[in-house]
């Protein structure tokens, strides 16, 4: 899953990259999401090797809240499954000639502005082409999708973004494909200065915007970008004592890293065994069945069964072997919608 990280000038939007993945290449990192119950796990098992599960983040440029030259830059996220917006609260002389005072809520509202033009550009742009190409000849495909490209037309044009729409399931694929923007989940990361650091839990009620996180597919969270990035720097203990100094309880990483994950809707499943236990994200309600192509991608076409047990039953049972003799472990079917925290063993045909 990838989730890029926009915003306007000297925002923080590099600093957060480096905060979330430590090590960047070329403005791209990979985050390890930390999960207790994988650890829990580990304990029970002690493996060779324990794997989280991973969220990858692009950075790309510096929007500049000029719609068509902001458009090319936003091209380099159309592949992200989210988006997160990085929101100035702290005084920054030098692009106050671009954007002015701390406003975050002008600020999420200029970005969100931009999105609703470039998906509106998309979407008349494909509803021109296609409408020439159905009066040459018409089938239930293109039909469909000129209804679909219609009904996001005029909820764009109403500056409604998509992510706000219910949606059946062709059109959900119809959006996919064309991947706008504002049918992303959003997650806004409120930037502050060192003087409301030990408050961070607290700055999107002090600025009007805790209401952002009741909207559909969005979440809001706020971190301290300077602070935090100082600790990525630093071993776990000084990280520790650096915090508390601040009046920061838990880390910036791992505030976003849960609100990403929440924000796009998964939920974690775990493999577990001596080799390795690892954790898997899938989106919430994806059959077991094409969980197990993700473990393995032969998986799922000699899917057979899966053998399934909540991760804190399999604890308490003190392994597979305790868990079936209790009677603990469930046989589901392909059909089986993974469940946040389940213990997944794929059983398959063998291999031809």
């Amino acid at each position: 899953m990838r989730i890029g990280i926009v915003g306007f000038p000297q925002v923080g939007k590099t600093s957060l990259l480096k905060i979330l993945t430590a090590v960047p290449v070329a403005h791209i990192g990979v985050a390890s999401v930390p999960d207790s119950r994988l650890a829990e796990l580990a304990k029970l098992y002690q493996p060779k090797k324990v794997t989280y599960a991973q969220l990858e983040y692009l950075d790309g440029a510096a929007l500049m809240n000029e719609p068509e030259k902001d458009a090319a830059a936003l091209a380099h996220y159309r592949q992200v499954e989210g988006l997160a917006h990085v929101v100035r609260i702290f005084p920054a002389p030098a692009v106050a000639h671009l954007l002015g005072g701390i406003n975050p809520a002008r600020d999420i509202a200029s970005l969100e502005t931009e999105l609703l033009l470039v998906d509106l550009d998309t979407a008349n742009k494909r509803l021109e082409r296609l409408t020439r190409e159905l009066k040459k000849v018409r089938t239930p495909e293109m039909e469909q999708e000129h209804a679909g490209l219609n009904k996001c037309r005029e909820y764009l044009a109403r500056e409604t973004p998509l992510r706000a729409v219910s949606w059946n399931e062709e059109e959900q694929r119809l959006l996919r494909g064309f991947m706008f923007f504002t049918a992303k989940p959003m997650l806004y990361v409120l930037n502050v200065g060192d003087d409301e650091a030990a408050e961070v839990d607290h700055v999107a009620e002090k600025y009007g915007l805790a209401k952002l996180a009741g909207q559909p597919a969005v979440g809001i969270t706020a971190i301290c970008g300077k602070i935090e990035a100082e600790l990525a720097e630093l071993e776990e203990a000084e990280a520790a004592e650096f915090l508390a100094s601040y009046g920061l309880h838990e880390s910036a990483r791992l505030r976003v890293l849960q609100k990403s994950v929440a924000v796009l809707n998964l939920i974690s499943f775990f493999t577990v065994s001596e080799p390795e236990c690892r954790a898997w994200l899938v989106p919430r309600g994806t059959p077991v069945v094409k969980a197990a192509g993700l473990v393995h991608s032969e998986f799922e076409q000699r899917f057979v069964k899966a053998e399934v047990i909540p991760w804190n039953e399999l604890v308490a049972c003190g392994g597979l072997a305790g868990a079936r003799e209790q009677g603990r472990i469930r046989l589901e079917g392909k059909d089986y919608p993974v469940v946040d925290g389940d213990v997944i063993y794929i059983r398959h045909t063998a291999h031809k």
